[in-house]
């Protein structure tokens, strides 16, 4: 009977050893994963996997600001709807970040109706529109105008050098890497092109730039960062509909990506981060085929 007993105890703790395993959070299993308690205000329901949040300053990550946050995969979510005061944990990683845990704490009537009388926003540019003039200057020091671009395909996004959020600066940059070595492999492509904009001009000057390009093994001959006078940027986020607002020494903004044809107009354009490499590359061969 004792052995008997025995057994039965050392096969539940067996049992219990197993189910805690089996039911750790994956989380866990990364110890590059941080996680930051967050509360704002939504201002915007949830859409396309993301929900949008003016958020409160987040210790040791951020600012405050208003950004979308991707939905963790398969979160389940309460009701949420604009003006809802909110709490949850952002879980970031080196590769991404997720929103999980959400919870509803109020709700704000007056950000409600101000959002709902607000107006949406457009693009002021879209595909067959020429690129504007401006007049930056490239992470080497040297003058760039739309005039360059000509005669050649270019892709064209937008970035800052300290965005810290993965969805955002970091995997637009990541995916033009990807870009370079598809253009680099394929000698078709051999005049397309790369070109990030600064969307932090007063941080990157070209010193800045050049240590970043260098950083993300940007091909000076393929890939080209440029920045100027916040006038001349202003002009060429406005031309694209990419919202900018300064928060301490950060950034909120939106994301654009487009592709420019070799005559200075718009062959592809991208809202947001749901662009594939694969689409850009595309884009660009189809530019650069119209002119054959």
């Amino acid at each position: 009977m004792t052995t008997r007993r025995l057994l039965l105890g050392l096969m539940g703790v067996l049992l219990l050893t197993v189910a805690v395993v089996r039911t750790r959070p994956s989380a866990a299993m990364d110890p590059n994963t941080q996680e930051f308690p967050v509360t704002g205000v939504l201002t915007a329901a949830p859409a396309e996997g993301r929900v949008m949040v003016s958020h409160d300053a987040i210790p040791g990550y951020m600012p405050a600001m208003t950004m979308p946050f991707a939905i963790a995969a398969g979160e389940p979510l309460p009701a949420l709807a604009p003006g809802d005061r909110v709490r949850f944990v952002l879980r970031v990683s080196e590769a991404a970040s997720a929103a999980t845990r959400f919870e509803v704490v109020g709700h704000d009537a007056a950000v409600a109706q101000a959002l709902r009388g607000a107006a949406p926003s457009r693009s002021r540019l879209r595909t067959g529109d020429a690129l504007p003039e401006v007049s930056l200057v490239t992470e080497a020091g040297r003058p760039f105008t739309a005039a360059d671009l000509r005669g050649q395909a270019t892709a064209l996004t937008f970035v800052f050098t300290r965005c810290p959020v993965p969805e955002f600066c970091p995997l637009m940059v990541k995916r033009f890497q990807q870009i370079q070595r598809e253009l680099d492999a394929d000698p078709a492509l051999a005049d397309a092109r790369l070109l990030a904009v600064t969307l932090d001009p007063a941080f990157d000057t070209p010193p800045v730039l050049r240590a970043y390009a260098e950083a993300m093994r940007a091909d000076p001959t393929r890939w080209q960062f440029v920045t100027g006078p916040p006038a001349q940027i202003t002009s060429l986020t406005k031309a694209f509909a990419v919202h900018v607002e300064r928060n301490g020494v950060l950034l909120d903004h939106t994301l654009a990506t487009a592709v420019i044809g070799p005559d200075g107009r718009i062959e592809a354009l991208w809202r947001g981060n749901g662009w594939s490499a694969d689409e850009v590359v595309a884009a660009l061969r189809t530019a650069l085929s119209a002119t054959e």
